[in-house]
C-alpha cells in the first residue's frame, strides 16, 4: 500500500513539473517556444468564423466641406502642390493651413492652427513636435521602424496621460467636437484607440525625464516650465470595417512612397485652449465591392506560423509577444487596393547596448509587427503579397 502511495505521489510530482514546464515554455495550443521568445498576449477567444475581403479606394476629402469644418475663416490663399491643394489664412491674431491630400499622398488631410504671440512659426512647429513626439509617451505601434531619438531621450520611462477634464474644455466636449468635424467631412468609420489629457504636471514630469537623458547624452535640455496654457488633449483613431480595425502598425515597408507607411489608416488630433490646433487623417480608405467571404484560421495557428518562422533564425535578444489581434491590412496589385484580414502579432524586443543588432549604444525596447494571413496562415512579407 505504501509503495502504491509513494508511486502515486511520485507521478503527481512529475506531472506538476511537466505542467509547470509547459506554462513557462509553451504558448497556447502547446506550441514549443525558443528560449528567447515569450508570449504575454492573451489570444482572442471571440472572432468571426469568416471575414469578407473588399476592393478599396482612397478616401478623398471634399474641399468645401473640409474648409467649412476646419478653417476659422475663408482661406486667403490656395497653393497647388503635387500632394494636393493647400489653403492658408494669415491674420494678426492667428494663422492656419489646411492641406487636402491628392495624388502623391493618399486618403486624408492635415490641418494646423496657431496664434503667433510674437513667436516665429518655425519655433511654434518645433514646440509642437516636442509636445507631440518627445514628451508624449509613445505606444508600441508608433515605435516600429521609426527614429530612436524619443527612446534615447527617455520616452519609454515617461508617464502615461489620463482622461481627466482640462480647464479650457471637458474631455467629452473636445472628443464630441472632433467627431463632429470627422462626420462633416465624411471621414470613414473610425475607432478611438487613444484619448489623453496632458496636464502641466505631466508635461513637466516628462520634461524632467527628457532633460536627464539629454544631460547623460550631451543633448539640449528643455528650459521651459509648462503651465495650464500648454495643456492639451491628444486623440488617436484607427479606421474600422465590419467591426474589424485596420492595422495601424508598420508590418511591411510601404509601397506607396510615404514615410511611416502609406497603408496605415488613422486619425490623430490635438485640442488646446485655442481649439483644434493640429490634425492629420492619412491613408483612409473606402470599401467598394465585396470580393469574397472566406473562413479564417484561429489565432493559435497564426501564432504557430510566427513561432516556426522565428525559430528558423538565431536570436540574441529576448522577445515577447505582447499582442495578437485580427485586423484588416491593405494589399495592392496592378488592379487596385484590397482589404484582407490578417492576424497582427506585435513583439517587444529587448535591445542591449553592444549586443546583437543594437548599434545605438544604449538599451531600449524595440517593437516589430508581423501580419499572418487569416485566410492562408502565411506570413505576409509586403503590401503586394496576395497570399
Amino acid at each position: 500500500m505504501k509503495r502504491r502511495v509513494l508511486l502515486l505521489l511520485t507521478l503527481c510530482a512529475a506531472l506538476s513539473v511537466m505542467i509547470a514546464g509547459c506554462r513557462e515554455g509553451s504558448a497556447p495550443g502547446e506550441i514549443k517556444l525558443p528560449e528567447t521568445l515569450k508570449v504575454a498576449a492573451k489570444l482572442p477567444e471571440e472572432y468571426p468564423g469568416q471575414v469578407t475581403a473588399y476592393r478599396l479606394t482612397w478616401y478623398e476629402a471634399d474641399e468645401r466641406r473640409a474648409i467649412d469644418a476646419f478653417m476659422h475663416t475663408e482661406p486667403q490663399e490656395r497653393e497647388e502642390q503635387a500632394t494636393g491643394p493647400i489653403f492658408r489664412t494669415h491674420t494678426e491674431s492667428f494663422r492656419e493651413h489646411l492641406h487636402i491630400y491628392a495624388e502623391v499622398i493618399h486618403g486624408g488631410m492635415d490641418y494646423s492652427y496657431y496664434t503667433p504671440g510674437g513667436a516665429d512659426f518655425g519655433e511654434v512647429v518645433k514646440e509642437r513636435e516636442l509636445l507631440n513626439y518627445h514628451l508624449r509617451r509613445q505606444q508600441p505601434w508608433e515605435c516600429i521602424k521609426t527614429d530612436l531619438t524619443p527612446r534615447e531621450m527617455g520616452n519609454g520611462s515617461m508617464g502615461e496621460a489620463g482622461r481627466e477634464d482640462l480647464g479650457f474644455m471637458t474631455y467629452d466636449d473636445a472628443l464630441a467636437e472632433l467627431e463632429a468635424r470627422l462626420s462633416a467631412c465624411s471621414v470613414p468609420s473610425c475607432q478611438l484607440i487613444r484619448g489623453e489629457a496632458h496636464t502641466a504636471g505631466l508635461l513637466n514630469q516628462n520634461r524632467d525625464i527628457y532633460n536627464r537623458a539629454a544631460g547623460d547624452r550631451g543633448g539640449e535640455a528643455i528650459s521651459k516650465t509648462f503651465t495650464q496654457d500648454d495643456e492639451y488633449y491628444y486623440f488617436e483613431f484607427r479606421e474600422i470595417l465590419d467591426g474589424i480595425p485596420f492595422c495601424n502598425a508598420q508590418w511591411a515597408e510601404s509601397t506607396f512612397g510615404e514615410s511611416g507607411g502609406g497603408s496605415l489608416p488613422g486619425v490623430r488630433a490635438i485640442y488646446h485652449k485655442d481649439g483644434l490646433i493640429d490634425f492629420r487623417a492619412g491613408s483612409m480608405v473606402e470599401p467598394g465591392e465585396a470580393i469574397s467571404a472566406e473562413p479564417i484560421i484561429p489565432p493559435e495557428e497564426a501564432l504557430k506560423a510566427y513561432v516556426e518562422e522565428y525559430s528558423k533564425a538565431i536570436h540574441f535578444e529576448n522577445s515577447e509577444i505582447i499582442s495578437l489581434e485580427l485586423n484588416y491590412v491593405i494589399i495592392t496589385d496592378s488592379k487596385g487596393l484590397y482589404a484582407r484580414p490578417a492576424w497582427i502579432i506585435t513583439t517587444a524586443v529587448e535591445k542591449k547596448a553592444g549586443q546583437g543588432s543594437n548599434t545605438a549604444g544604449f538599451d531600449y525596447t524595440d517593437y516589430e509587427a508581423a501580419a499572418v494571413s487569416a485566410y492562408s496562415g502565411v506570413i505576409l512579407e509586403r503590401e503586394a503579397d496576395m497570399r
